[in-house]
C-alpha cells in the first residue's frame, strides 16, 4: 500500500535517469507493471536506506519483457489453465518446503523399528506406556545401530552405537533440542535443558564458572548437613523401608540450600509447601496421550490449566527467593555459605541481557530437574549395594579409611575425592539404571551415521538405557560390576557411558551430582548396614522423564552399632 501511494514518484525517478530519456514511453500494461515494481524498489530503499535506482534499472529492463509475457499469458488463460498454473506453483512451493521432511521419511521407510500403523505410527504403543520399556533393553539386538519410531507422521531415529553418538553429541552443529522439549516449557521454563541456539550457548557460557570444581566442593558442608538430617529421620532399629522416599526428601533439602539459599536447619514450613516440592511434570502424560501433543487440543484440557497455574506459582515463589537473596547479598561475609542463586544474581548485575526471568528459568531447571534425577540415582545405588555385600563392604572400608571410624564425623572435600570405589559403584548403578533414560536432539546439518546420512532437521533419540547394555562394550551387561569403572579398568569410549549426556551439551551439573551422591551415600553407609528386603530383591523400571522403580526400592536397614 505504501508503495502504491508513492508509485508515481518512484516511476518518475527511474524515467528521469539520463539514458532513458530517448526511449519510448512504456505501453499501459508495461507501465502498470513498472509502477508496481518501482514501488517495491522504493519500499526496499526506504527500509534499508540504501540502493541506487540507476543500478536497478538494468535489472528492471531485463526482466520486464519475459515477466510481462508471462502475466499477459495468464490474463488470457481459461479458468482451467489458471487453476493448473496455481496448482503447479503450489506443488513446487510445497515440495521445496517439505523437501527435507520427504528425505527424512524416505530414510525412515528403509530402517527397522517397532511395528507402526498408518497415520498414528507408534502412538498406540506409547499410549499403552509400553513401547520404551518393552523395546529398550533389546533394541540394539532387534534393530541394529540405527532404528526408527513414528510419532503420528513424524519419524524419529534412535542411535545406539557410541561411535555414532560421538559424531552427533560431540558436534556444536547438533546442540539444538528436539521439538518435544517444548512440552517442558511450562515446567522447567526456558533454561539450559529446554533452550536452544544463542540463548542456550550464552547462558551456558555465563553459568559454567559457577560449576567449577573449586566452587562445588564448597557445597560439601551443605550435602553433609542434609545427609545428617536424613540419618536422624531413619529408624534407629532394624527395619525394612522404601529408601526412595527418604532420599528424595534429602535431595530436596540439599537443593533448597544449594540453589535457593534456604538452610537445611531453618524453619521448613515454607519449603514444605513450596511449589518445587509439590510440582508435577505433565509432559509424560502428554507423550502417553499423543493427541495432546497438539497444543490446539491440549489447551482445552484441565491439565493445561493446572500446568499454567503451577508455572505461575513456581515463577512467583522463585521471584520471592530472588528478592530475599538480593537483600542477603548486601550483608554477606566471605565465610557465609553461598548458593547458585547468588551467582546468577551477580551474573545478571554484570550482564543486563541475563534478566530476572532468565534467573527464574534456570533456578526452576536446577530445582526440578535435580530432584528426581539425583534422588533416583542415590536410591538405586543404595539398593544395589544392599544386594551386593562384597562391594558394600569395600565401600565401608574405604569410608572408614578416608573419613574415619566415628559415624558422626563429616566428610571433607579431600576425603570425598578419595572414595573411588564408591564412585565406581555409583557409575555402575547409573549404567544399569540411568536417571534420564531418554534424550533427544535435532540434527543441524546432514551427518553420516553408519551407512546412512541423516538430513538436516532430523529428530534423533538417544537411549542411555540401551547403549549401556551393548554386549560388545559391557560383557554380561545385566551384572552389577563396579570394576568396569575401577582404577584398573581399560579405557572405554566416553560416549558408551552417557548418564549425563556428553559433548558440549552435557549436563552442566554432573560434577555437582557426583559429589552430592558420594556424600549422601557415604553418610548412610557410615551409620547403617544395608541388606536385601525379602521378596523385594528384583526391580521393575518405569520409563518416564526420569527412571523409576515400580513399587519403590526396598532395603533392610540395620544401624552399624547393632551390627557391631
Amino acid at each position: 500500500v505504501s508503495g502504491t501511494v508513492r508509485r508515481h514518484q518512484c516511476y518518475n525517478s527511474i524515467r528521469t535517469v539520463p539514458h532513458r530519456k530517448q526511449e519510448a514511453v512504456p505501453n499501459p500494461e508495461q507501465l502498470q507493471w513498472l509502477q508496481a515494481a518501482t514501488a517495491a524498489v522504493h519500499l526496499i530503499r526506504a527500509r534499508r536506506n540504501s540502493g541506487d535506482y540507476k543500478e536497478l534499472e538494468p535489472f528492471l529492463r531485463a526482466v520486464q519483457p519475459p515477466t510481462m509475457t508471462f502475466f499477459q499469458a495468464l490474463e488470457k488463460s481459461s479458468a482451467v489453465e489458471l487453476y493448473t498454473y496455481v496448482t503447479l506453483l503450489l506443488v513446487c512451493v510445497l515440495l521445496y518446503i517439505f523437501s527435507d521432511y520427504l528425505k527424512i521419511c524416505a530414510l525412515a521407510f528403509r530402517l527397522p523399528g517397532p511395528t507402526a500403523y498408518p497415520v498414528i505410527g507408534n502412538c498406540l504403543d506409547i499410549a499403552k506406556k509400553d513401547l520404551i520399556s518393552r523395546e529398550m533393553s533389546e533394541a540394539y539386538k532387534n534393530y541394529g545401530p540405527l532404528a526408527r519410531v513414528w510419532i503420528f507422521v513424524f519419524p524419529m531415529f534412535v542411535v545406539f552405537d557410541p561411535n555414532d553418538l560421538k559424531v552427533i553429541l560431540s558436534s556444536k552443529k547438533h546442540t539444538n533440542k528436539s521439538m518435544f522439549y517444548k512440552l517442558l516449557h511450562n515446567f522447567l521454563g526456558r533454561g539450559l535443558i529446554t533452550s536452544s541456539g544463542h540463548k542456550w550457548s550464552s547462558h551456558r557460557k555465563l553459568i559454567q564458572p559457577s560449576f567449577n570444581i573449586a566452587v562445588l566442593e564448597k557445597f560439601i558442608d551443605t550435602f553433609a548437613d542434609s545427609a545428617s538430617s536424613l540419618i536422624d529421620k531413619l529408624p534407629k532399629e532394624e527395619t525394612i523401608l522404601n529408601v526412595t522416599e527418604y532420599v528424595n526428601n534429602c535431595v530436596i533439602d540439599i537443593l533448597n540450600e544449594a540453589v535457593l539459599g534456604v538452610p537445611v536447619n531453618s524453619d521448613k514450613k515454607e519449603m514444605e509447601q513450596s511449589p518445587f516440592r509439590q510440582g508435577k511434570v505433565v509432559a509424560p502424560y502428554r507423550i502417553t496421550h499423543p493427541w495432546l501433543l497438539f497444543n490446539s487440543i491440549y489447551k482445552l484440557t484441565d491439565a493445561a490449566t493446572a500446568e499454567l497455574n503451577q508455572k505461575k506459582q513456581l515463577d512467583d515463589f522463585t521471584r520471592k527467593m530472588i528478592r530475599r537473596r538480593r537483600e542477603t547479598l548486601k550483608t554477606l561475609t566471605p565465610s557465609d555459605r553461598r548458593c547458585l542463586l547468588d551467582f546468577m544474581i551477580e551474573i545478571s548485575n554484570e550482564n543486563p541481557d541475563f534478566t530476572e526471568d532468565d534467573i527464574i528459568d534456570e533456578a526452576c531447571t536446577f530445582m526440578l530437574a535435580g530432584q528426581d534425577s539425583v534422588g533416583a540415582a542415590v536410591a538405586f545405588s543404595l539398593f544395589l549395594l544392599a544386594r551386593h555385600q562384597e562391594h558394600q563392604a569395600k565401600c565401608y572400608e574405604e569410608i572408614q579409611r578416608h573419613i574415619g571410624t566415628d559415624s558422626s564425623k563429616q566428610p571433607t572435600a579431600e576425603s570425598i575425592r578419595e572414595l573411588r570405589h564408591l564412585e565406581a559403584c555409583i557409575k555402575e548403578s547409573l549404567r544399569l539404571y540411568p536417571s534420564v533414560p531418554l534424550m533427544a536432539r535435532k540434527i543441524g546439518e546432514p551427518v553420516r551415521v553408519g551407512k546412512h546420512t541423516l538430513p538436516a532437521g532430523t529428530e534423533i533419540m538417544v537411549l542411555p538405557y540401551a547403549t549401556h547394555r551393548l554386549e560388545h562394550i559391557y560383557p554380561d551387561p545385566e551384572r552389577f560390576d563396579p570394576e568396569r569403572f575401577g582404577d584398573g579398568a581399560p579405557h572405554q569410549n566416553p560416549y558408551a557411558f552417557i548418564p549425563f549426556s556428553a559433548g558440549p551439551r552435557n549436563c552442566i551439573g554432573y560434577k555437582f551430582a557426583y559429589i552430592e551422591m558420594k556424600t549422601v551415600i557415604a553418610r548412610v553407609l557410615q551409620n547403617f548396614h544395608l541388606s536385601p528386603a525379602p521378596g523385594r530383591e528384583e526391580v521393575q523400571p518405569i520409563f518416564r522423564m526420569t527412571l523409576r522403580a515400580r513399587g519403590g526400592l526396598w532395603v533392610k536397614l540395620t544401624p552399624r552399632k547393632a551390627v557391631s
